[in-house]
């Protein structure tokens, strides 16, 4: 049997899919090649948990990186600033692509930049002791923000300047370090909110001379990402939000293709069919249908994977999943699963948030919070007002197992 392609819970080793979200990037990092210049406006990619998001934007900064860009690569952490460990990681990329400062007079302002631009953020951090005001966000310390335009003009000037493209910059996770402490009132870490702020106004500062800023900053997030970089700072209006959903039918089945034909194996037309219909277009699925597949059939050159092999891996690809149900599972309270169950108890793959409500017993008014938390831990999302749908296929089946009482206790 040839290795194994397909990547469950990993990065995939063949990407292919989201064609549309592709191209958007690679247009916008096409305008810092070509001239020099601001990519645009702070750009994100949300969608729930499953869909891609990182793998999207892995495959962009590979691409950009074989353009000549100098990636550098950050993930927030929950309810952490964020801003500390991006100034770390411009500089480390710098090191990795040997595009640094060669003077010492350069290398000491870059390293000057960077510790004025932690130090300020320090300063701010230890004087916050009370949630500031709507006004105070949207006008972050100019001490801030001054440093840190600073820092990315040198160290993207110094790419071009090289023989680069310029400076992209890819936060991940990005709605984690804004998540709320609190399930009842948002309360976000006044740091980590804070730096949200500074990055959205030296974004909006950039884009004013843009010509100044061979940069792009790009992020991903959860669908909630955007509302709450706006309640950060009003500028988060103006992101660009490119929205993942579920792969359609020819995606899905190049997902599974894709990486068998480039070790000469094949799918059967009705085998295809098969596990592209049990994934339902989540790309994790069909990591794991087809990783499960490929285990039955233990195929070499010139095999083809069968229904009876599809068939076969069925039981170890439910146990993944299952192992990936009961995880989310256990993050909800028992106040949420209540909500799961009686979410699940509905016919549809969308609910009214009222029907809701009427198996639990409850106000519809009384599911704010709940239905909020749930939002946030990624566990359901709202297609349209009113409604509500689980946010991976097949979760409605898994939650319709677990015990438990449909109304509230």
């Amino acid at each position: 049997m040839q290795l194994n392609p397909y990547t469950p819970s990993d990065r995939p080793r063949v990407f292919v899919g989201r064609e549309q979200e592709r191209t958007r990037l690679r247009d916008r990092l096409a305008r810092v090649i070509a001239y020099g210049e601001m990519m645009g406006p702070l750009t994100i990619v949300t969608g729930p948990r499953g869909l891609g998001k990182t793998s999207l934007l892995r495959d962009v900064a590979d691409r950009a990186a074989s353009d000549g860009f100098v990636v550098a690569w950050s993930a927030g952490i929950k309810q952490q600033p964020f801003l500390t460990d991006v100034v770390d990681r411009v500089t480390r990329a710098l090191q990795r692509a040997d595009v640094g400062p060669r003077d010492s007079r350069s290398k000491r302002r870059i390293e000057e930049l960077g510790l004025e631009v932690n130090l300020g953020i320090a300063k701010v951090s230890a004087k916050l002791g009370t949630a500031p005001g709507a006004d105070e966000r949207d006008r972050p310390a100019p001490a801030l923000l001054g440093p840190l335009e600073d820092f990315l003009h040198e160290t993207s000037t110094m790419i071009r300047q090289r023989g680069g493209a310029g400076l992209l910059v890819v936060i991940d996770e990005l709605h984690a370090p804004l998540e709320s402490r609190s399930a009842r009132e948002y309360a976000p870490d006044q740091r980590a909110q804070t730096d949200a702020a500074v990055l959205l106004n030296v974004v909006q500062n950039m884009g004013a001379e843009r010509e100044r800023y061979p940069v792009a900053v790009v992020g991903a997030g959860l669908p909630q990402t955007k509302e709450l970089l706006t309640r950060a700072a009003t500028f988060g209006e103006r992101v660009d939000e490119m929205v993942l959903s579920g792969l359609g039918p020819e995606a899905s089945a190049a997902v599974l293709t894709e990486p068998a034909r480039q070790l000469g194996v094949t799918w059967e037309a009705d085998a295809l069919e098969a596990a592209v219909a049990g994934a339902g277009g989540y790309p994790q699925a069909l990591q794991i249908v087809g990783s499960a597949a490929w285990e039955a059939a233990r195929p070499e050159n010139g095999d083809a994977i069968s229904l009876a092999h599809v068939a076969a891996g069925r039981a170890a690809a439910q146990a993944a999943m299952d192992s990936l149900f009961l995880s989310r599972w256990r993050v909800a309270s028992e106040t949420e699963r209540a909500f799961l169950r009686a979410m699940a108890s509905l016919p549809g793959a969308s609910v009214r948030r009222g029907a809701i409500a009427a198996q639990l017993g409850v106000p519809t008014e009384s599911l704010g919070v709940t239905r909020q938390s749930l939002i946030n831990k990624g566990l359901i999302e709202a297609p349209a007002h009113g409604r509500l749908r689980f946010t991976i296929p097949g979760f409605s089946e898994f939650v319709r197992t677990q015990s438990g009482d449909v109304r509230r206790p």
